[in-house]
């Protein structure tokens, strides 16, 4: 995956979503802008904490070092009230996000009104999948209906058999199941594809704790522990507020505030590796004295197909690679010592790349 994977972060108006974006991203956008600009959004791209990619830029004394990376963006809060959905009120970025994080207030503060008057996540949580499902319906039923007209015109089979296909998903929306939680086959989901449903994406609830909670986050874990169960769906429970402030500490001062705080934890580390999990995302490793790097890719690639992440040439020409698991390169230190244990493996095209591989690719073209 040569682009960075994109995390659309959404919630209900007031849930905290930008002091959870300036959280993961270090950033300092305003907090309440969206008061008054609906359409606006917020963007910050991140890099990929990665020790094994410290270690290897140590060990080859790499000129060039390049992590993975995570595109956020951070739009205005939603209604959480589906009938006054519309399909063109969404942002083009969310329909272009690979995950949704829906932060879910759970901190009370008199001085600023939950929306819908009280603080309950699991209502907030199932008033946005309502008005996500029912955006995709409108969506839905507006190019069912040009399909069908198209269909009674010109005697088509690809016609007739993209609206079977959207009767089929016009019928689980209208059960108000998120699209996420049912699997299609290949074809069908191929199909509808390029449609970007939101209901659809994988989600991250993210509950948005005060800092009066902190020592509960245990136990709203087990609370919605329920909600893991649920297909494409996870759970991670933050407070906000204090995680912006440990982003702006300079690292040793923030880990240091965090074990004071009991954070195991940054937010950051966190949502990126509950992201990276939804989405069935690894990273394999390349070191050397002018650059080290992480690579992403989905998980069950081929040692070809990943080669391909690389340069298309290198997946084209694919002769074999050269596998040496992290954990063996961190024991031994050096490729000498990896090569002299006989630690480093000769794999073909169908070899399926494990997370932290550190690969060489050879290849003729």
């Amino acid at each position: 995956m040569l682009t960075p994977m994109i995390v659309g972060l959404i919630g209900l108006g007031l849930s905290g979503k930008t002091t959870v974006f300036n959280a993961v991203t270090r950033g300092d956008a305003e907090v309440g802008s969206f008061q008054s600009q609906k359409d606006a959004f917020h963007r910050g791209r991140v890099l990929v904490p990665d020790a094994r990619v410290d270690f290897l830029t140590e060990m080859s004394e790499s000129a060039n070092v390049v992590y993975a990376e995570v595109e956020y963006f951070d739009v205005a809060g939603f209604s959480g009230e589906k009938d006054s959905a519309s399909e063109s009120d969404i942002p083009q970025v969310l329909r272009e996000s690979d995950a949704l994080a829906h932060v879910v207030r759970a901190f009370a503060n008199d001085s600023v009104a939950h929306p819908k008057g009280s603080i309950n996540i699991r209502r907030d949580i199932e008033a946005l999948d309502e008005e996500l499902v029912f955006t995709d319906l409108i969506l839905v039923e507006r190019r069912l209906d040009r399909v069908e007209k198209q269909a009674k015109v010109v005697k088509d089979d690809k016609v007739r058999h993209e609206a079977e296909i959207l009767k089929k998903v016009k019928d689980i929306l209208e059960q108000n199941t998120p699209l996420r939680a049912v699997t299609l086959p290949p074809e069908e989901e191929k199909l509808i594809r390029g449609f970007r449903f939101l209901s659809e994406k994988p989600m991250l609830i993210i509950i948005n704790i005060g800092e009066d909670q902190i020592d509960k986050i245990d136990a709203i874990k087990a609370e919605f522990a329920d909600l893991k169960g649920k297909p494409n769906l996870d759970l991670a429970v933050i407070c906000g507020k204090i995680e912006m402030e440990l982003a702006q500490l300079p690292d040793d001062d923030r880990q240091s505030f965090m074990a004071d705080m009991g954070l195991k934890e940054s937010a950051l580390d966190v949502v990126i590796r509950k992201s990276y999990s939804l989405l069935g995302l690894i990273s394999f490793l390349t070191t050397g004295d002018k650059e080290t790097r992480a690579w992403t890719i989905k998980r069950g690639s081929t040692a070809q197909s990943a080669a391909g992440a690389i340069h298309a040439d290198f997946e084209r020409g694919f002769i074999r690679a050269e596998i040496v698991a992290y954990e063996d390169m961190k024991r031994c230190g050096s490729y000498p010592e990896v090569k002299k244990h006989g630690l480093m493996r000769l794999e073909g095209k169908t070899y399926i790349v494990q997370d932290g591989d550190v690969v060489v690719f050879r290849f003729n073209v």
